[in-house]
């Protein structure tokens, strides 16, 4: 049985993969995404206001609706993880944690960022134990009890305010002297009283048998202990891009993928798209453009000297 080789083949379930499936698909592209899931950090926001066309929408009903548009175009679906590229004579080689090894002309890279751990002794053991990096898929489990967010970030702020409405008490642990996020965010946590601020404070252990049961930081000096329920870890995120270096891709100093304003990549073929890149703005709607001019630059690139076509029709 001969096996399928794939115009594009799309790593990643964000904005920018799942919009770049939609164009790809509707160039009449084999198109298949591999991802983990759908949505990626967009189906973690509760609340999205900023996406033109939707005044309020959960994050994971936006994904849906990205991924349903994209399979009624033809886009396929693989729910795994690339772990290996390898360009050859005939278009790519990858292949996945599943053991899967899969064949395309050209490679879309879209797959976002990772959250970023604390590092700190007893964040591994307890991860899923009352650890989360997830507040909108985990604050419900915390139901009137007492919670900690670690952070000072506008992901930080925006958990802890929705956290207030879940949990009986919310800390916030801010490593340095004030926060770093959105004026907005800030008066909304200021606001709250609930919510009890900690400035300077740094995160040392945490501390728990089977779940977790405090938080030990030091704060000016001195050691004190939180007795808590849940933490919430909201640091950041990372590019998570190291096996491509074996591939030869261009990555930055921040193991941000480099591309040019075609979307482009250093590695001929290989085109990359959202918050794994060096765009300057991570944000879904950013994310999704980038992902729809990546498309259109693979079917260029498929196309060879061709023209590129318009992708509408003009009625007469």
């Amino acid at each position: 049985m001969e096996e399928t080789v794939y115009d594009v083949l799309i790593v990643g379930g964000g904005p920018a993969g799942l919009t770049a499936a939609i164009y790809t698909s509707r160039r009449a592209m084999k198109t298949l995404v591999v991802t983990k899931d759908i949505g990626g950090q967009l189906s973690l926001t509760d609340d999205v206001e900023n996406y033109p066309g939707f005044e309020s929408i959960a994050g994971l009903t936006l994904s849906q609706k990205f991924q349903e548009q994209a399979a009624k175009t033809g886009t396929e679906f693989l729910f795994d993880e690339v772990v290996s590229l390898e360009k050859q004579a005939s278009g790519f080689l990858l292949k996945t944690f599943g053991n899967k090894t899969l064949q395309a002309r050209a490679i879309i890279l879209a797959f976002g960022l990772t959250p970023r751990d604390l590092g700190v002794p007893g964040e591994k053991e307890l991860t899923g134990r009352g650890i989360t990096y997830c507040a909108t898929c985990d604050g419900p489990l915390y139901r009137g009890k007492e919670v900690v967010v670690i952070g000072g970030g506008n992901s930080a702020l925006d958990a802890a305010e929705y956290l207030s409405k879940v949990a009986k008490k919310v800390y916030m642990l801010v490593r340095g002297e004030a926060f770093r996020g959105e004026q907005v965010l800030i008066d909304k946590v200021k606001a709250t009283d609930n919510i009890e601020v900690i400035f300077q404070a740094a995160s040392k252990e945490i501390k728990g048998k089977d779940r977790v049961q405090s938080l030990l930081y030091e704060s000016q000096g001195n050691m004190s202990e939180i007795m808590v329920d849940g933490i919430f870890i909201e640091i950041g995120h990372m590019a998570k891009t190291a096996w491509l270096k074996t591939a030869g891709i261009d990555l930055t100093e921040h193991d941000e993928i480099r591309v040019n304003q075609n979307n482009e990549t250093n590695l001929s073929g290989v085109f990359a798209a959202g918050d794994v890149t060096d765009v300057n703005y991570k944000q879904a709607i950013i994310s999704a453009g980038e992902g729809s001019k990546a498309a259109l630059q693979a079917y260029k690139y498929l196309q060879g000297d061709k023209p590129l076509l318009p992708d509408w029709k003009i009625n007469k």
